[in-house]
């Protein structure tokens, strides 16, 4: 299993304030990147890139005492975070978990992500999702995305739109950051990128894109703690959240 963490980008809404790599964000006086790579090696994934782009020298200094991966997405302005996997993923030869390194979560989502072993492209959702949007004094309506699901073989079927007041109460929960590709789905998802040819292109729409060409992702849902850091305010929201 390999694990791709993603931290290639600027996060100018953090970084202009703080001066800081999102990533390197500190909870509990460590870095949210370094919870994430503990906690994989604590389920036994030792084997972990991180595509760096932005102030790389940040995270590798940071990261000096550990063995690790480095891939440099020296197009870091110019692209998005699923080209940034697609560097890793050009050369890997196992099931990969892709990650985001602006959220916060215990090992045990690591832990069910290994032991489904699913062989579509697996996508957790966050299920308790309304609380914790609420906590980060976020305007449901605005911020969140559609997640819907076919409740007969819970395979997402719309991932990434706007929500309104007309599909508000068909959403399942929430996309968390964390996407599963088993090696037998690596070469199409790759395929699929370059069919797009969109510029920049955020995730959860590319996953929208997947879906509408009749790739199966699958889910489960998550109900332990989660939380994202997209900017400054959360950081303080996450001091007084009750989660």
């Amino acid at each position: 299993m390999k694990l791709i963490l993603l931290a290639a980008g600027k996060s100018s809404r953090i970084f202009n304030k703080i001066k800081i790599n999102k990533c390197l964000i500190k909870i509990n006086r460590k870095s949210l990147i370094r919870h994430l790579i503990d906690n994989a090696k604590k389920v036994g994934i030792e084997d972990i890139d991180i595509v760096v782009g932005f102030k790389s020298q940040n995270i590798k200094r940071s990261l000096n005492n550990i063995s690790l991966n480095y891939i440099q997405n020296k197009k870091y302005n110019s692209t998005d975070m699923v080209f940034s996997s697609i560097l890793s993923l050009q050369k890997c030869k196992t099931d990969a978990i892709i990650c985001y390194t602006d959220i916060f979560f215990d090992k045990k989502i690591f832990e069910y992500l290994i032991k489904k072993k699913s062989s579509n492209i697996l996508v957790p959702h966050l299920k308790r999702w309304k609380k914790i949007w609420h906590s980060r004094n976020k305007e449901i309506l605005s911020d969140a995305e559609t997640f819907m699901t076919n409740k007969q073989n819970n395979l997402v079927v719309e991932i990434g739109k706007k929500i309104n007041t007309d599909n508000y109460k068909n959403i399942k929960g929430q996309f968390m950051g964390i996407i599963y590709l088993p090696q037998n789905r690596i070469k199409n998802f790759i395929k699929n990128y370059k069919l797009y040819r969109k510029k920049k292109v955020q995730f959860t729409e590319f996953l929208n894109f997947l879906i509408s060409r009749k790739n199966k992702i699958s889910t489960f849902s998550y109900n332990k703690f989660w939380y994202e850091f997209d900017d400054i305010k959360d950081l303080k929201s996450f001091k007084h959240a009750n989660i």
